[in-house]
């Protein structure tokens, strides 16, 4: 493949400058969707937060994973009305984590009672 190489072509100015402008798209003509903001990632800090914090002090996790298993449901409610949501993944694993932790706290409170009534009845049962 002997010979010279083909011509090379100078674009002036920038690919978008020249774009047609539509009603509705910015000035580059590239379609933007405007998102309502939600408490998406504030509930999932206060699920994971109240995760890490039950592994310390079991009580603490029911105080901050009910208010983000609350967040988490107002958050999944607006993401569904509107596909595409930026905060869809976010409200879901917050609203997941948040009964998780609870789950968890449960279960702690019924081995605390359990143990309670083991000791309530004698003792030394085992």
């Amino acid at each position: 493949m002997q010979g010279s190489p083909p011509p090379q072509q100078i674009i002036q100015g920038g690919v978008w400058e020249n774009a047609p402008q539509q009603a509705g798209f910015p000035a580059q003509g590239i379609p933007v969707a405007y998102y309502p903001s939600t408490n998406a990632t504030t509930a999932l800090v206060f699920s994971i937060v109240g995760l890490a914090s039950g592994f310390a002090c079991f009580p603490l996790c029911g105080l901050l994973a009910i208010p983000g298993v609350i967040m988490g449901h107002s958050a999944v409610n607006l993401t569904k009305s509107m596909p595409g949501h930026p905060d869809t993944g976010a409200a879901k694993a917050a609203q997941v984590i948040g009964w998780i932790t609870l789950g968890l706290l449960l279960l702690a409170f019924a081995f605390f009672a359990l143990f309670v009534v083991i000791e309530l009845q004698g003792g030394n049962t085992w």
